[in-house]
């Protein structure tokens, strides 16, 4: 029976996402006010004009879009840098000023570092410039000199962060190259992600992802058919609901997650209904992580399972888990 409830636990893995109801930003990214410093140069075009910003131009090779905007109420200049093979943005540098006296250039630094400071938390400073450094990137804010003798206030936004988040979404941390799990159970023994977070699976096709970076929609093959995946956020971007229905089969499976403190999956309960609607399994689970790496990822977990399934007892167990995680460089 044990071996029956593990190759069941298995059939309802599809890992990645989509979102019924989006939050308006994602707060797992660098951003400029609301919106992301990430992924395609299209995507963040678009975002910024809706943020009320102007395109004038762009370099000679390409590489740099420029814009001017508002950013928190004051006029500034903004160049988006890509990398030219995958045109993904690679930074964002606001410009201030010019500030022609030392008493102005220090009340309006004063000022942007309040609201960044405001929007992120601490910065520190070093050597007469202030950074913020988090998991999916970094805020320089500093100040240059000009050859007439003005200076400007600059600010420079660099993502470090995969701009997919199918890996994040698994509850993974850092850019995570591949993962090893034994005795898997509620996700594949053998994992791998390409360098922009997306999970390698030739099973999971038709994928669309939205303009942060997370999965709407695909569809999984399985043994018969295909099923649907579908997935729901709460407004800080967790995973709580995902479901996946297979008409050819009739069957369809529903997981719901709660999260710990540390944003980490606490407890899945998956439910297996029939054609009819009707109930006929449950698994509840319960992490938990003992040992973790220094990214933060776990490595290994006792993970505590509660299963029914019709016309059988309900079964408890506990299966020690172990991992091991490699990254990009």
């Amino acid at each position: 029976m044990k071996k029956k409830m593990l190759f069941l636990l298995c059939l309802v893995v599809a890992w990645p996402v989509a979102v019924s109801a989006q939050p308006s930003s994602d707060p797992r990214s660098i951003r400029l006010m609301a919106t992301p410093i990430e992924g395609p140069i299209d995507s963040l075009r678009q975002a910024l004009l809706q943020a009320d910003f102007t395109e004038w131009g762009q370099s000679d090779d390409g590489e740099d879009y420029y814009f001017r905007g508002l950013l928190y109420g004051f006029r500034c200049k903004l160049m988006v840098s890509i990398a030219p093979e995958t045109r993904f943005v690679s930074s964002a540098y606001v410009t201030i000023g010019p500030y022609s006296t030392a008493k102005m250039l220090e009340k309006n630094r004063m000022y942007f570092l309040y609201k960044l400071q405001k929007d992120y938390g601490d910065f520190e400073e070093r050597d007469g410039s202030w950074f913020y450094i988090d998991d999916f990137g970094s805020i320089k804010l500093s100040i240059t000199q000009n050859e007439n003798g003005s200076r400007d206030i600059g600010i420079l936004y660099l993502p470090t962060a995969p701009y997919y988040k199918d890996a994040l979404s698994m509850g993974l941390r850092g850019d995570v190259q591949e993962v090893v799990t034994e005795n898997a159970v509620s996700e594949d023994q053998f994992m791998h992600f390409n360098g922009h977070g997306q999970i390698d699976n030739p099973d999971l096709v038709e994928r669309h992802y939205d303009r942060f970076g997370y999965l709407t929609h695909a569809k999984m093959k399985e043994r018969e058919g295909f099923s649907t995946v579908n997935y729901e956020y709460d407004d800080t971007y967790r995973l709580v609901r995902r479901s996946l229905v297979n008409e050819e089969a009739g069957i369809s499976y529903i997981n719901e997650y709660t999260y710990n403190e540390q944003d980490e999956v606490l407890t899945q309960q998956q439910k297996v209904y029939d054609k009819n609607k009707e109930c006929i399994m449950t698994i509840n689970m319960r992490n938990n992580y003992m040992t973790r790496d220094d990214t933060g990822n776990w490595t290994s977990n006792s993970l505590n399972l509660t299963y029914w399934e019709k016309g059988n007892k309900m079964q408890q167990v506990t299966v020690l888990q172990k991992r091991t995680l490699s990254y990009w460089e």
